[in-house]
Parts: C-alpha cells; sequence; structure tokens
C-alpha cells in the first residue's frame, strides 16, 4: 500500500460534512477524527453548515480558499436539492462551477449528494429529484475532467441503504461515515 503524503485536505459542505446528530444530537468533527485515525499524515479541515446548499457555499467560499489545502472536496447537494431551498439542477451546476473555478480543478474533488430514505423526511424531496442533481455532479466531473465520489451510488449498493441513516432518513450513521471515508481516503492515495 502507498504511504500517504503529509497533505492538508478540506471538506466543504453541509450538516453531513458537519456531522451532524453524531455526538449526543449535536454537530461532530466525526469525518476528520476518522481520515486522521487511518492517515495521521493528513491535516483534515471541515467547512460544514447545518442546512447550507451552494449559494451559501459561495459565500463562505473565501473561508476554503484561505486553508490553502491540497485537496479541496465539495460535498452539496442534500439540501440544493430541497423543495424549500427553491435550487434547480441548472443553479447547482453554475454554482459548482464558480467553485471549482476559485479552488482549481486539479484541487478539486465532488462529491454527489448522498443517497437518503424518501419514506422518511417530508420535508424533503423524492429521490428521483436527488438523482438530478447527482447527474449534474456526474456531468461535471465527466466535463472538467475531476475526480467524484459518487456516495449516492455506493450507499444506494449497499446492502440495506436505509440503514446507514438516523431515523431522519438524511443523515449519516457512523457506517455510513465509513463509507465516505473510504472513498475519500482511495481518492487521496490514488491521484
Amino acid at each position: 500500500m502507498k504511504e500517504m503524503p503529509k497533505m492538508k485536505i478540506t471538506i466543504f459542505g453541509d450538516s453531513i460534512t458537519n456531522g451532524f446528530g453524531m455526538d449526543e444530537g449535536g454537530s461532530s468533527n466525526i469525518i476528520a477524527r476518522l481520515i486522521e485515525k487511518n492517515e495521521p499524515k493528513l491535516k483534515v479541515v471541515l467547512h460544514g453548515i447545518n442546512g447550507d446548499d451552494t449559494y451559501g457555499g459561495l459565500l463562505r467560499l473565501k473561508y476554503v480558499l484561505e486553508e490553502e489545502a491540497d485537496l479541496n472536496f465539495i460535498f452539496f447537494g442534500a439540501n440544493d436539492a430541497s423543495p424549500y431551498h427553491l435550487i434547480r439542477p441548472a443553479e447547482f451546476r453554475e454554482n459548482l462551477l464558480k467553485m471549482i473555478s476559485q479552488l482549481g480543478v486539479e484541487r478539486t474533488v465532488l462529491i454527489t449528494p448522498p443517497f437518503y430514505n424518501d419514506d422518511e423526511p417530508t420535508h424533503y424531496s423524492k429521490l428521483s429529484e436527488v438523482e438530478l442533481f447527482r447527474e449534474v455532479i456526474l456531468n461535471l466531473g465527466k466535463e472538467k475532467s475531476l475526480k467524484v465520489i459518487d456516495i449516492f451510488q455506493i450507499m444506494k449498493s449497499s446492502e440495506n441503504p436505509k440503514n446507514l441513516l438516523r431515523a431522519d432518513g438524511l443523515h449519516f450513521t457512523s457506517r455510513a461515515y465509513e463509507l465516505l471515508v473510504r472513498e475519500i481516503l482511495s481518492v487521496i492515495k490514488n491521484p
């Protein structure tokens, strides 16, 4: 196995990035803890805000840029796909393009919106809507030659995907975070 280079990464997103619900119901740095436990040479900086979408992300992008990280993982879409945010896939795409442009293609990895249990959260759209936002990410990855972690498909292909989610049907369990971290580490180790 390749030795991990000493590097700094950011993960930029919403409440899932923020580890919502993992530490006694509040937010946590579970992604950073899991990554750094597996690869102590990695410094992980989380930029997640509960309820945020790509418009909010654009307002916070300057803080991510200030990190001057070797690699930036962009993980938005769950809230963008929500009917409460009124963001369409074309707007989502434009917002992501602005982020990629400022962060740099060579230092950006996209993560699709996650799978969620649409039997549970009545305030979120159906999976078919989320899949439209997933397609935006997949297409941007091809168009810009970016690495993409298709966490939606990885979760959906799991033996029991609904067990990867907390009772609200959206936020991750520790098992889902382990899957995500495995994929992030794979991208880092295989540039």
